[in-house]
């Protein structure tokens, strides 16, 4: 659960506060640039906490205060509509197994998707229908929440998408199976007809005969490939896209959490305000007025280098839901997945170490 990781994130940053401060009193003969990294590390992460926690607590007691009225619409919303959850996919389910537009479509694997998608969405429909009368209690609950800081009501928010789109994610399961089994297929025919087998010893394809029996079962195999390819490229497109708006709807509350997590806020404000105390290094000025006279000047350390952690988190991101890797994802049927939260968290805080 995203919500457990990111309670498992902010503990580390409350518990990691004592020992900055112990260090930051215990430590005072150690050189500067040491005192200052654990200061800016210290004061960083309680801005981030502080800020975190107050936007959270406003957001988390208009939800508790306004919870009956958000929950109420919402129900209304499920009970008379449901368009978006259910009604718009039984009515694309619907379309897609009457061909089409005018695509003819191999009827019994139509009629076989149809019935076990639209059984998904019933499934959910009668869930809804439990669910609904609760849903008060789901914004009391975002709101509770709330209070702990604004990242978990977003990392409870994606809990919830999640499990409101289960059926959905099913289905796209299920879809991303056949389709990559009938791409695995067609890889072994393509090999069959040139002559060629995979060897899984030496992990290469090598070159071998094949006898005219084995040459005719895979035509037999072609020809069900090629007729029911189609049908099963329409029913995959129509979840991979659903599953596709849902990771993007992930990952921008991934984006937002992971700014409020390790955004290097009080060091951007030193910068900004007090170049001095962020020292990266000093350099010589020469004036003419004084020849022979050479004056020693602090040089701050530079923005790319405050950010240097932050631009990991983003090219990270980035890298994961660059649109180039879903597509090539989405062509060879590999499953789309949110990203792992160990690998957009670092740890932000510096080794603590004595100096004697």
């Amino acid at each position: 659960m995203i919500l457990v990781q990111q309670i498992d994130v902010r503990l580390e940053q409350i518990m990691s506060l004592p020992p900055l401060y112990r260090a930051l009193r215990e430590n005072s003969h150690q050189e500067i640039s040491r005192l200052a990294a654990l200061r800016i590390s210290f004061k960083n992460c309680s801005w981030l906490i502080a800020n975190d926690s107050v936007f959270g607590f406003y957001l988390g007691s208009f939800l508790w205060q306004n919870s009956t009225i958000l929950g109420n619409l919402l129900y209304s919303y499920t009970r008379d509509q449901k368009w978006l959850s259910v009604t718009l996919i039984q009515e694309i389910l619907e379309w897609l197994d009457n061909w089409p537009v005018g695509l003819k479509l191999n009827t019994e694997l139509s009629r076989f998707f149809y019935v076990c998608f639209m059984t998904f969405t019933n499934v959910w429909d009668t869930c809804l229908d439990i669910i609904a009368p609760y849903f008060p209690l789901i914004f009391k609950t975002m709101g509770i929440f709330g209070w702990f800081g604004l990242t978990m009501i977003l990392s409870l928010g994606s809990d919830l998408l999640s499990l409101f789109t289960l059926h959905l994610h099913l289905a796209y399961l299920i879809a991303t199976g056949i389709f990559a089994g009938q791409l695995n297929v067609a890889h072994s025919l393509w090999n069959l007809f040139r002559g060629k087998r995979y060897n899984a010893l030496r992990k290469r394809t090598d070159s071998t005969n094949y006898d005219v029996d084995q040459l005719l079962v895979g035509t037999i195999l072609l020809t069900l490939v090629a007729f029911t390819m189609p049908t099963v490229v329409v029913y995959y497109a129509l979840f991979a896209i659903i599953r596709l708006l849902t990771i993007l709807a992930h990952a921008t509350s991934e984006a937002i959490v992971a700014s409020l997590n390790h955004f290097p806020l009080f060091a951007i404000m030193l910068r900004l305000k007090e170049p001095s105390c962020l020292p990266g290094g000093v350099y010589f000025e020469v004036r003419k007025a004084k020849p022979g006279a050479l004056f020693i000047r602090n040089l701050p350390i530079p923005v790319s280098r405050i950010f240097f952690q932050h631009f990991l988190l983003w090219s990270r991101l980035s890298s994961h839901y660059h649109p180039v890797r879903l597509l090539v994802r989405l062509v060879t049927g590999a499953p789309l997945t949110q990203i792992s939260r160990n690998d957009i968290r670092y740890a932000m805080l510096p080794k603590l170490t004595k100096t004697e």
